[in-house]
């Protein structure tokens, strides 16, 4: 007598490891201006980072991926130094820094100098799959990183982890990670030396029309407007000039004509 015993936690899913998943960066961040330390204040890497998610069997063949089949798919984002060998995410304040003051005991000043930590990597790191057409109308899966901003500057690279929760172990609630792969390194600048946004890529546009959240810039911001501007002629020029000398030339004031009077006349007779 066949007994069927349904999968632990009544999850009826096929075998994921049928399956091999690998990611691929394929818009890097080219710039950054740092953000600071406030909370107000967010600039976010430009471009904005995409991955495409690419799948194929056993047998090296393609296999094409469904909305339905990648719900559990994600993509975490950490920040790392320019070697892609220390993790960057977390830094220490810049108001973390002991104080001497002689109210403090021997055990509150340990505590003063033990610094205190912030994320220097904000925004949105985590992100879901996004079923797309890409700009070769190409339906595809994408992980995209519209909202990651820095707080200090300098030179850094950014490391991506997938994850397909589908196939972890519903008992223990663990699963295990399928990929990790780098970009390429990027700058982050302080405000006064930011070289300014980059125009907006070709797939940025194409997926911000399909619904993503991705700002765009508009063109004309980036190409100089000549068509208001009269071209320059020289002769024209030269005559509004002497036109100009000839009205602002001073004109000479008429001499009039004075009667001299005695001063007698306006003395008073003893």
């Amino acid at each position: 007598m066949n007994t069927y015993i349904p999968p632990p936690l009544k999850l009826s899913r096929p075998s994921q490891f049928d399956v091999k998943y690998t990611i691929k960066v394929i818009q890097n961040p080219i710039r950054a201006r740092c953000c600071g330390f406030g909370q107000k204040d967010r600039r976010p890497i430009d471009p904005p980072p995409i991955l495409e998610l690419l799948a194929e069997d056993h047998y090296g063949k393609k296999v094409d991926l469904k909305p339905e089949d990648s719900i559990l798919f994600l993509a975490q984002c950490e920040l790392y130094n320019v070697d892609s060998t220390e993790n960057r995410t977390l830094v220490n304040t810049p108001w973390s820094s002991t104080i001497s003051t002689p109210f403090l005991n021997s055990n509150d000043k340990q505590k003063s100098e033990k610094p205190e930590y912030v994320r220097n990597l904000i925004g949105s790191t985590v992100s879901n799959a996004y079923h797309l057409v890409n700009p070769e109308d190409r339906t595809g899966a994408y992980f995209i990183f519209h909202d990651l901003s820095v707080r200090t500057e300098g030179t850094f690279t950014l490391k991506f982890i997938f994850v397909n929760l589908a196939a972890g172990e519903p008992l223990t609630m663990t699963t295990q990670i399928e990929q990790e792969v780098f970009s390429s390194p990027f700058s982050v600048y302080p405000a006064k030396k930011f070289p300014g946004l980059t125009e907006s890529t070709l797939l940025s546009r194409c997926f911000s029309k399909q619904g993503i959240k991705i700002p765009i810039r508009n063109e004309s911001t980036y190409k100089r407007i000549t068509q208001t501007h009269t071209p320059y002629n020289q002769e024209e020029e030269d005559d509004d000039n002497d036109q100009n000398d000839k009205q602002e030339q001073v004109q000479p004031i008429p001499r009039m004509n004075y009667t001299r009077l005695p001063i007698s006349d306006f003395l008073s007779p003893e």
